[in-house]
């Protein structure tokens, strides 16, 4: 069996290449250890799906995007488990939305017709608490916290002169640097894979709990995300004594 520091060395690499390198370097590097660092106790996960945020009081549409990260599972009791997640992706991204920076003077003119976006991007660090209700379902809650990555405003125009444009401005100071929420989710467990663990498919809502704009902007929001997650645990497959 491998050490404890050994173990514990490997989960600190992955936790740490979750946040340092691309996404598909941290995949990599999962699927390299995940086995290796995996007991009865504790294992890891990749995650993936997709989000759909809702900006309370601020005009817009509704816009799909995507969450990716990864998950450490430990076991508390035969009914308990305590779930961290690393989401290096969970997108906020808004369609129709009002300007929050101006396009250029010159550009003014020119316009004949816009629309924008804000393509918003976020850090999740959810800390969860899962109860199983049975073998093949669960359910979750607790704190996530929310840090900014990204936030661009993306102005699509029509000229008058019958061409097209994109104008693309850094709006990252108009959002605040990090997020409190709540999450709820609702867990089915499929399929017997990896030593009798199966393939998660969860649906969580994320409860907004704090305004996400800054003070530079006269917006103010909540937000709140709907998400629906697979995750494909990692467990060791010849476990030794």
């Amino acid at each position: 069996m491998i050490s404890t520091f050994r173990k514990f060395f490997l989960i600190s690499i992955l936790l740490t290449a979750s946040v340092t390198v691309s996404y598909g370097q941290a995949a990599i590097l999962v699927l390299i250890f995940g086995d290796k660092v995996a007991s009865e106790n504790f294992h890891l996960s990749l995650d993936v799906g997709a989000n759909t945020s809702f900006y309370e009081n601020a005009p817009g549409d509704t816009q799909i995007g995507w969450n990716f990260g990864l998950g450490t599972h430990t076991k508390i009791s035969d009914k308990f488990q305590l779930v961290g997640e690393f989401k290096m992706v969970s997108d906020r991204s808004r369609r129709n939305t009002p300007r929050i920076l101006p396009v250029p003077d010159f550009a003014d003119t020119l316009i004949s017709k816009s629309s924008t976006s804000w393509d918003v991007r976020y850090f999740d660090i959810p800390i969860l608490v899962r109860y199983s209700l049975s073998d093949s379902w669960h359910l979750s809650t607790g704190p996530q916290f929310s840090f900014k990555a990204k936030a661009t405003e993306i102005t699509e125009l029509d000229l008058t002169n019958g061409n097209e444009a994109t104008i693309n401005q850094n709006i990252k100071d108009s959002f605040r640097s990090v997020n409190y929420n709540w999450a709820f989710e609702v867990v089915k467990s499929f399929g017997k894979v990896r030593e009798g663990k199966g393939l998660d498919v969860r649906l969580r809502y994320v409860l907004g709990m704090s305004n996400v704009f800054s003070d530079q902007v006269s917006l103010t929001s909540r937000v709140d995300v709907l998400q629906f997650i697979v995750t494909i645990p990692f467990i060791e497959t010849n476990p030794q004594n």
